[in-house]
């Protein structure tokens, strides 16, 4: 019978030890520096923790502030409960992020003020929640590496250095870009030698925007619904002339075969413009000439009978008044 109860409290005693170590966590085990005892809970809403370690430290303007204390899953976030030191004030327009400092190293949580440090804003208190819209979650490890992947083996890299080959193969051999760089320098050391003439071209732009911007009253009139009817007649007439103009040229251009026609016509003309003077210089004695030897008759329009005889053979003139008669002058 002792031995029976000897055993059994053997039993138990083993028991309770299993059930003391198997109880044991490597979280219960204090870590070095404050606990945040006397600090105050808040809590950070996240859509993923997934890469976040049990007890992070909680950071902020650069100093740790406190430390994680527990991670609960809600409906369609991530609790995230910080233990802040008390004499810590964490303002309500905080930025929670989930931050790594090294590639390697643990995410720990991250309160950021953001660019705004000056404006007043109320603190959290304890219980108190920064919302989804206020927290930015880390990019999955296994994303990175997969999008890293894609990366490099979708050819990227070839590309890249396939495009370095090419811009190192378009580049200009030292030669040429020696002389391109000299024509560009002896470009602006004249350019530097007339920057007055530079200058008259500034003063002359400047001029020219007085005198419009003078002008403006009459400038505005060209856009006006009559200054635009005035455009289009004006386009019209210049689409016309343009389709004449060439025509014109073609009849110019292949005209060139008319000129030694046209300079004997000159030559003709000259010889017709002589000839007219000539005639005029001796149409005064071919005149005369008619005039004194054929003609005599339009320079003394007159008659004068000196005789008439009559049949028989006398003489008719003694008596005028017969004669006169006879040629039925006088009745």
């Amino acid at each position: 019978m002792t031995r029976g109860v000897r055993s059994v409290i053997g039993a138990g005693i083993c028991a309770l030890t299993v059930t003391s170590c198997a109880s044991l966590n490597i979280d219960s085990i204090p870590l070095p520096g404050s606990d945040y005892r006397d600090g105050y809970d808040i809590v950070a809403e996240f859509t993923n923790v997934l890469n976040l370690p049990d007890r992070a430290k909680v950071v902020m303007d650069g100093a740790t502030v406190g430390v994680v204390t527990k991670v609960d899953i809600a409906s369609d976030h991530v609790d995230v409960t910080a233990r802040i030191a008390h004499d810590v004030e964490v303002p309500s327009n905080i930025k929670a992020v989930l931050q790594q400092a090294t590639v390697l190293g643990d995410i720990y949580l991250a309160l950021d003020r953001g660019q705004d440090t000056t404006s007043a804003t109320m603190r959290l208190h304890p219980g108190d929640r920064i919302p989804l819209a206020q927290s930015t979650s880390p990019p999955q490890l296994e994303d990175t590496i997969a999008n890293l992947a894609n990366f490099i083996g979708s050819g990227s890299i070839q590309r890249a250095q396939n495009t370095v080959i090419r811009i190192n193969q378009l580049t200009p051999p030292k030669d040429e870009v020696h002389r391109v760089v000299s024509r560009v320098t002896t470009d602006l050391r004249e350019l530097s030698d007339n920057v007055e003439n530079v200058d008259l071209t500034l003063n002359g732009l400047s001029e020219t925007s007085t005198v419009l911007a003078n002008r403006t009253p009459q400038l505005s009139q060209w856009f006006t619904s009559e200054g635009v009817a005035g455009f289009s007649r004006n386009m019209v007439l210049a689409n016309t002339f343009s389709k004449l103009l060439p025509s014109i040229g073609s009849i110019y251009n292949g005209g060139y075969w008319l000129v030694p026609s046209l300079s004997s016509l000159s030559t003709t003309f000259e010889a017709v413009v002589g000839a007219k003077h000539d005639v005029e210089q001796e149409y005064p004695r071919f005149r005369n000439f008619i005039n004194d030897y054929y003609l005599q008759q339009e320079k003394y329009p007159a008659i004068n009978i000196t005789s008439i005889v009559g049949p028989d053979g006398r003489e008719l003139s003694g008596n005028v008044e017969q004669v006169l008669r006879m040629l039925g002058a006088v009745p």
